[in-house]
């Protein structure tokens, strides 16, 4: 059976069974976006008694987070209901809903270590966004992207950190979904001018203090191996 989140004890309840990457991504959208706003959508399915799997529909995008206990049939059937431009889950998903994935990868985690210190900025002012997102070379409306965004940091669910040298954003490293003590890193880059200096090094060692997950292409998982990663699960991503 799947039911529609519809308060914070039925939020608490997704968080304490979520335990992975994308079970961490939809209990901070959850947090984020409490269900009195239409603008992200989530789902709990439950079996017998048993918290099976969560679905959050958030601009088009599903984040799906499951246990082997899930009932992909139902599942399926849901998720074609409800209509996607994509899918975030884990390759095992993939494969049992009988979908097939453009992109795949590791999922990697490193538990917390002792945050190193980095002279790191916050954005403050929609200048500072606009700067971020074209370095970040991210597709679609800035506006749209920058509502979410700082709608989440507000809510203490997303963090950005950047360094910036003579007045000119050069690198930055985010934690785009926080749940608690565990966070998902992502949005990581750095200037074509300024790469080889450890920029994004050390960004990523500052948010030390938590539990951090990333999913990233295979090309980068020398990087994160180097930086003390391991990896733990894959993932895969649908298209519509």
């Amino acid at each position: 059976m799947l039911k529609m989140i519809e308060n914070a004890e039925e939020a608490e309840l997704l968080r304490e069974f979520s335990t992975d990457s994308f079970g961490l991504t939809v209990a901070s959208l959850v947090t984020a976006y409490p269900p009195e706003l239409d603008i992200c959508r989530s789902w709990m399915q439950i079996v017998g008694d048993e918290m099976t799997a969560g679905i959050c529909s958030h601009g088009g995008e599903i984040v799906l987070w499951s246990t082997l206990r899930a009932d992909y049939e139902e599942l399926g059937e849901f998720i074609k209901t409800i209509g996607y431009t994509n899918i975030l889950c884990r390759a095992r998903d993939v494969v049992s809903l009988e979908l097939f994935a453009c992109a795949c990868g590791q999922v990697w985690r490193r538990e917390p270590v002792e945050a190193a210190e980095c002279e790191y900025e916050k954005p403050e002012k929609k200048a500072d966004y606009k700067e971020l997102f074209e370095l970040l070379e991210i597709k679609g409306e800035f506006d749209e992207w920058f509502a979410d965004i700082s709608h989440r940091i507000n809510k203490g669910t997303a963090e950005m950190r950047f360094i910036r040298k003579a007045g000119k954003i050069i690198s930055t490293a985010s934690l785009l979904h926080i749940d608690g003590d565990r966070a998902l890193l992502g949005a990581v880059a750095t200037h074509k001018d300024f790469r080889k200096q450890g920029l994004a090094k050390s960004l990523i060692n500052s948010f030390g203090e938590k539990t951090v997950y990333l999913r990233c292409l295979p090309y980068l998982n020398g990087f994160y191996q180097n930086l003390g990663f391991k990896s733990v699960d894959v993932w895969a991503e649908v298209k519509a």
